[in-house]
């Protein structure tokens, strides 16, 4: 019995998906809002500035009822969501704040016309590196056409 414990664990443990320390699957949050604000090169690049403020060129914000922030969480945490090629523009428009308690817990700033996304925390499964705009958030590979379609719907469904 207990050779076949050991080989069953050999068997599935490499088979087992690392969970990255402060995924959005694991965030702890009460609410998120989704913002259009005016970014880029001389603007807000980041929907949260350096201070831990909401950009200030914000233009529009709307709560995201609890549907929409689960399938956005979820979807922020599937590895088929991103890896698809990027531009460099870098001028985002929308931006996701995840807060607990009135305070922000996470953020994600993203530029559709590009295709990237810069994050707060690291998204699972992108690359680890650090963007030097966005106050140094973790670049995500650009989102899928799946993803990008999901973020143009809730921009549809919220009338942004």
């Amino acid at each position: 019995m207990k050779i076949f414990a050991i080989v069953a664990l050999i068997f599935f443990l490499p088979t087992t998906h690392k969970i990255i320390k402060n995924s959005p699957l694991q965030l702890r949050y009460d609410k998120v809002m989704m913002y259009d604000f005016d970014g880029g090169i001389g603007s807000d690049e980041s929907i949260v500035d350096a201070r831990g403020h909401i950009a200030k060129s914000m233009t529009k914000q709307v709560v995201l009822n609890k549907e929409s922030a689960l399938s956005l969480t979820k979807k922020l945490g599937e590895r088929e969501s991103f890896n698809d090629t990027t531009g460099a523009c870098f001028e985002p428009h929308l931006g996701f704040v995840y807060y607990l308690k009135g305070k922000i817990v996470a953020y994600i700033t993203v530029c559709l016309s590009c295709n990237v996304v810069v994050s707060s925390i690291p998204l699972d499964p992108q690359k680890q590196d650090k963007y030097p705009i966005a106050n140094d958030g973790y670049l995500a590979g650009g989102p899928t056409k799946a993803f990008r379609a999901f973020l143009k719907g809730l921009l549809k469904k919220y009338n942004f």
